[in-house]
């Protein structure tokens, strides 16, 4: 699902030529902060911050619930950086796509929070509907990626098939729902939640009000130091011109 850990799905059932949630917008956003990655104690990708957009729309019997992924700072994709599932109730079908889909960047763990997310979605609103399995295509992907994604979709809980005849075909299935796993790896991917946000500000605010008391302190203790340099140099200055004074006044006393 990325160009690390970027599964292609694609639906066994043949999509409908013209697309009913074309017009869908994202309804609802969320943060969530990518940890930074790290080899041999080099850090190869410094820690940021992504905004997850949240599409939901109904349309007769069809549903989809969306999300879709950008950096910070960057610009939202058409059609790349996201993952959906479609949901037939009429059938009671879910299926999960769109097919071809890549996820940047790279090993960051963001396919994995995506996919355990609708999996999650789906377990809460449809936890009886039948999953529609998904042909996995190798061809165009190296061994590296092909095996990504395999890892990916069976933490998720699916189990991958390949067909004998056709090496580079596989499958992903599961007999039902509820054996999906909607988790992913926490240390990669953290959401971030508005209380946790606002609480995280307060600390950071209460914290910078410290350091500035402490540097008023730091500041007025420098100027103290700096009057009472000021004194004691003027004082230093007077002994010295009234020292210079008496020896000249004892040296005319001697010679007199």
């Amino acid at each position: 699902m990325s160009s690390a850990d970027q599964p292609t799905l694609n639906a066994t059932e043949s999509q409908s030529p013209r697309d009913p949630f074309a017009r869908a917008r994202p309804t609802d956003f969320h943060w969530i902060l990518l940890r930074p990655v790290s080899v041999l104690r080099k850090t190869i990708q410094p820690e940021t911050l992504a905004q997850v957009a949240t599409t939901r729309e109904r349309i007769g019997n069809l549903e989809l619930y969306r999300l879709q992924i950008r950096l910070d700072g960057e610009q939202w994709q058409e059609d790349g950086n996201r993952l959906e599932v479609l949901v037939d109730h009429s059938r009671q079908r879910v299926r999960f796509g769109p097919s071809g889909v890549r996820i940047a960047p790279a090993r960051r763990g963001i396919a994995g929070y995506l996919l355990a997310r609708l999996i999650d979605w789906c377990q809460r609103n449809v936890p009886e509907y039948v999953v529609t399995p998904m042909i996995l295509d190798d061809q165009g992907l190296n061994e590296e990626l092909q095996e990504v994604r395999r890892k990916l979709l069976k933490r998720a809980g699916f189990d991958i098939s390949f067909n004998p005849d056709a090496p580079a075909q596989g499958r992903a299935q599961t007999s039902h729902l509820q054996h999906l796993i909607g988790s992913w790896n926490t240390e990669r991917v953290q959401p971030i939640e508005p209380g946790e946000l606002l609480h995280q500000l307060r600390e950071q605010e209460a914290a910078q009000l410290q350091q500035q008391r402490q540097l008023n302190t730091l500041q007025a203790s420098l100027e103290s130091y700096k009057r009472n340099d000021i004194g004691h140099r003027f004082a230093i200055g007077c002994l010295i011109v009234f020292s210079i004074f008496q020896a000249i006044l004892l040296l005319w006393v001697v010679l007199r």
